[in-house]
């Protein structure tokens, strides 16, 4: 019998379900070649893993390991439960990210798409590497739609309520 969890970053019991759900058992993180990368950290090893880390957390998004999960989807695939601590991972960088306490890489990042409508800086040596292989230029005109869409979704105000943070 497999139990799937329905993930809200907002319910409490849920979350609460999936770590009691969760054996820790480590087949997630440690079955060697199919591992989670986060578990390559040094801090975690067979009998602490990173999955255990961030299920087992008192409060979970601020917890800063959550930002090491790069969302590979390995922990779901192979977790025996069907605890799927994927999700459980995202909703709480979700909420992180609501409170203000995503990693300063991650703002820098949704900063960067929702300004350039691209995940990294376009320069003009980027430009004149793509021009000398002989690719077409990269399209731009994504990013008004971008930030009309953080506009309307209160994207824009987290990320200028991160600015004020860090000045």
């Amino acid at each position: 019998m497999v139990i799937r969890v329905n993930y809200d970053a907002d319910d409490n019991l849920s979350i609460e379900k999936v770590s009691e759900i969760c054996l820790k058992c480590g087949v997630c993180c440690v079955v060697k070649e199919h591992a989670c990368h986060a578990q390559l950290d040094s801090q975690f090893h067979p009998q602490y893993t990173y999955v255990y880390d961030c299920l087992g957390a008192e409060s979970p998004s601020y917890n800063p390991n959550i930002w090491l999960c790069v969302s590979c989807h390995k922990c779901e695939e192979l977790c025996p439960y069907g605890v799927s601590p994927i999700r459980f991972i995202e909703s709480m960088k979700a909420k992180a990210f609501e409170e203000g306490l995503a990693h300063p890489v991650i703002f820098g990042e949704v900063t960067n798409v929702v300004s350039t409508a691209f995940a990294f800086p376009l320069t003009a040596s980027s430009r004149r590497h793509r021009q000398q292989m002989g690719l077409s230029p990269l399209d731009e005109s994504g990013a008004d739609d971008l930030k009309k869409i953080a506009d309307k979704t209160g994207l824009s105000i987290k990320i200028r309520q991160y600015r004020g943070k860090k000045q």
